[in-house]
């Protein structure tokens, strides 16, 4: 029994898991491209996308429009040249249904390898960050530990100043008993010489 002899009815029947299977596939080409990207997939100006999901429109349209016609000399049937176009119309949109699974797999692909360059990238970042933050916490101590010993430096500095001050004023007051007594003696021993040279 030839194809085009069998009911349209039929043979839509039998074409039905085509487009359940080509469905499918254009379902799970969108996963990855998903999961990828967290989002809807972002379709660039340069992606074929738009123009096969136009065309694929294009192509239902027409299946749907060869779906209706009815050009059978015997009443409401399809005749062979309808067939035809039914099934040429099925073979386009598989064709271009394998065409845009073809494209979205590799959105995937190179989603998925943007992902993994941005983890990298996301990555040297923390690491850089925290070896910056350890630097810095490093170079803060450090100027703490100098600021301290200059602190520290500058106090004992002081303390030596004070002592040094207080040996000085010791010393004059040292100084000043020792001309005082000296002073004393003299005016005793010019006294002593005057009463000796009276007494004779």
């Amino acid at each position: 029994m030839s194809v085009l002899s069998i009911p349209l009815k039929t043979q839509l029947h039998a074409l039905r898991p085509v487009f359940r299977t080509a469905a499918a596939c254009v379902m799970a080409a969108w996963v990855p491209v998903l999961s990828a990207a967290g989002q809807d997939p972002a379709v660039t100006t340069d992606s074929p996308l738009p123009g096969l999901l136009r065309e694929r429109a294009t192509l239902t349209r027409q299946y749907a429009d060869a779906s209706a016609q009815r050009h059978s000399l015997f009443g409401n049937k399809p005749s062979k040249k309808d067939l035809e176009e039914v099934v040429d119309a099925l073979q386009g949109i598989v064709d271009k249904d394998q065409q845009i699974v073809d494209v979205l797999n590799q959105t995937a692909q190179t989603a998925q390898s943007t992902s993994v360059r941005l983890a990298a990238t996301t990555t040297h970042i923390e690491n850089s960050s925290r070896d910056d933050r350890n630097l810095t916490a490093q170079r803060v101590s450090e100027l703490q530990n100098e600021t301290e010993n200059l602190r520290q430096r500058e106090k004992q500095r002081l303390t030596k100043m004070r002592d040094l001050e207080a040996e000085v004023t010791e010393a004059k007051q040292g100084h000043f008993v020792r001309d005082a007594l000296i002073a004393g003696l003299a005016v005793l021993s010019v006294g002593l010489l005057v009463a000796l040279r009276r007494g004779k």
